[in-house]
């Protein structure tokens, strides 16, 4: 008769862990001219700056409310967006320049809840604007150029 060999009993390793490949990092001169380059690429009168108008009501009355209260505006656009919080009506809403703004003395007419205007052509500084809709006003500023 034959003798049989016991059988081994298999040891379990612990499975060994693979470090993955170090990453060679880009000399900082070499990364910030990539980013400067690609900002000089990129036109600047694609940007746009948006603010939000909010009309809702309150026990004393309707209200508005433009986010943000600064609007940094720089080569581009600006674009007025009106969400109207109160009812289902279109509401007309209207921008003006108190003292004088970027681009004149004369309102801008919000219909159809968006206006979008061009800041080519548009005086630097800060400016307050009233945002009148509903019988109220409120007054944000915009400033250009923001940089």
């Amino acid at each position: 008769m034959s003798k049989k060999k016991p059988a081994k009993k298999s040891a379990r390793k612990a499975p060994v862990k693979k470090k993955a490949p170090a990453r060679k990092k880009a000399p900082a001169r070499k990364a910030a001219a990539r980013t400067t380059a690609a900002r000089a690429a990129a036109p600047a009168s694609n940007r746009t700056a948006a603010a939000t108008i909010f009309l809702y009501n309150t026990p004393a009355g309707p209200r508005v409310r433009t986010s943000p209260q600064l609007l940094p505006a720089g080569p581009g656009f600006i674009e007025w967006t009106v969400v109207n919080l109160a009812s289902d009506d279109p509401v007309d809403v209207e921008i003006s320049w108190p003292n004088g703004g970027p681009w004149g003395s004369h309102p801008i007419p919000i219909k159809n809840g968006n206006a979008r205007v061009s800041c080519v052509g548009a005086k630097d500084g800060r400016y307050k604007y009233n945002v009148t809709a509903n019988g109220y006003t409120e007054d944000p500023e915009i400033e250009i150029p923001w940089n």
